[in-house]
């Protein structure tokens, strides 16, 4: 399953990329790219899991993103 985020006006791309880095365990490189695409197009997959741990991680994303007052939208679905 793909765990996609959507760009908004909001959120910052710190936070994105700590993210990208904490909870995704991306490299700076790798997370850098992630936010450039999530950027320019709008949204973009951050990685690919299995179900249960792809919804883990977009759990784990919203609620810290919540708690830092980022409207972060992050969607789970199945690869295409």
């Amino acid at each position: 399953y793909d765990v996609l985020f959507l760009n908004d006006e909001v959120t910052t791309v710190e936070f994105v990329m700590k993210v990208l880095i904490n909870i995704f365990h991306k490299t700076k490189d790798q997370a850098v790219s992630i936010t450039e695409h999530i950027h320019k197009k709008g949204k973009g997959v951050v990685g690919t899991y299995l179900y249960e741990i792809a919804e883990q991680k977009g759990i784990e994303t919203t609620l810290l993103a919540r708690e830092e007052n980022y409207p972060l939208q992050v969607k789970v679905q199945r690869q295409k």
